[in-house]
């Protein structure tokens, strides 16, 4: 017997509308396009724009191009986005793909005009394929005088073997000397973010000059709170590296978010109404680079009080970097 009563998973497009009334900010929608038939898929497309007020989408087709799909082709719904003006769109990119055929580049290419505005990575264990797709595309773009678009790097940390299991049936590349050196480990969570910085490190230090934008994405891929506690660390770190990497002074917003406030989509009947908008910090009079591991760039934080360092824990790690990537992408920033 079922332990718990069967519950249909939500829309993503109203799970999304949730997340803007719980904390204020926007997300990107992944949707796969060839799952329904045209008209079921145009039905969806404008419920989730005109009801649920989603528009930022990232497209993913059919898992292979060799099967024949009832739904929609990526062209045809990047079209109907880009007659939405106030609707942006992205797609996917694996790195591993362009080691195999050599082309990831020119999809890319071909994708960006379509209208697409950035491209998520697939999970990263290991750098050397991206560093690779990163430099080709960057090169490229160069060659036909066009603007690359933002890549985000997309990691998932590991804290048991179940977890690295269900990371490599999703398709991420794990190279052996990683999976050993993480599940070897004491604390494997924490060796799996440590080394996710490294590589971060690395994509960041050997593509530099390329011309091509980066973003950070944290995925949690486990219900296990140590893992989940895990993507907000290296979320933190990752994302600490990346603004330091641009060399401006930066600026990180926060809002506190009840920790009581564990509800699902289920829970909302309706749409809530809108939050304020989060607080920004203290303004730094002179900004200085973080150190790896740092929330903010150099005294970011050194206005804030005592009672409010004490707020701000674990909770204002995760809430100091909700939305980032979409307001990179979206904002132009960083």
């Amino acid at each position: 017997p079922r332990p718990f009563p069967f519950r249909k998973l939500d829309d993503p497009s109203h799970f999304a509308s949730v997340l803007k009334d719980v904390s204020g900010k926007e997300s990107v929608v992944y949707k796969c396009v060839a799952e329904s038939d045209p008209g079921g898929f145009d039905g969806w497309l404008n419920k989730a724009i005109d009801t649920f007020g989603v528009n930022a989408y990232n497209l993913v087709g059919g898992a292979s191009s060799a099967n024949q799909y009832s739904g929609p082709t990526i062209p045809d719904v990047a079209a109907k986005l880009n007659k939405r003006p106030q609707c942006a769109h992205g797609g996917v990119t694996i790195a591993e793909r362009h080691v195999k055929k050599g082309n990831e580049h020119e999809t890319l290419v071909r994708k960006g005009e379509l209208g697409m505005r950035w491209f998520i990575s697939q999970a990263i264990y290991d750098p050397e394929p991206m560093i690779k797709l990163l430099k080709e595309y960057g090169a490229l773009c160069k060659q036909k005088k066009i603007a690359p678009k933002r890549i985000v790097l997309t990691f998932a940390p590991c804290g048991r073997e179940k977890t690295m299991r269900f990371i490599k049936w999703l398709g991420v590349t794990v190279p052996e000397d990683v999976e050993k050196e993480i599940l070897e480990a004491d604390d494997k969570v924490g060796k799996s973010v440590d080394l996710l910085c490294a590589m971060c490190r690395k994509i960041l230090d050997e593509t530099k000059g390329c011309g091509v934008p980066l973003g950070i994405s944290v995925e949690s891929v486990s219900i296990f709170k140590n893992e989940i506690n895990a993507a907000h660390e290296l979320f933190r770190r990752t994302q600490s590296m990346l603004l330091d990497f641009l060399g401006e002074p930066w600026l990180v917003q926060y809002k506190l978010v009840s920790k009581g406030a564990k509800r699902t989509s289920f829970d909302y009947g309706s749409r809530k109404p809108a939050v304020s908008p989060p607080k920004a910090l203290p303004p730094v009079k002179e900004p200085k680079a973080a150190k790896e591991g740092s929330v903010g760039g150099g005294g970011l934080f050194e206005n804030l009080s005592q009672e409010e360092w004490k707020k701000l824990g674990a909770v204002g790690v995760v809430g100091a970097v909700v939305g980032f990537i979409l307001g990179a992408v979206l904002g132009g920033g960083a």
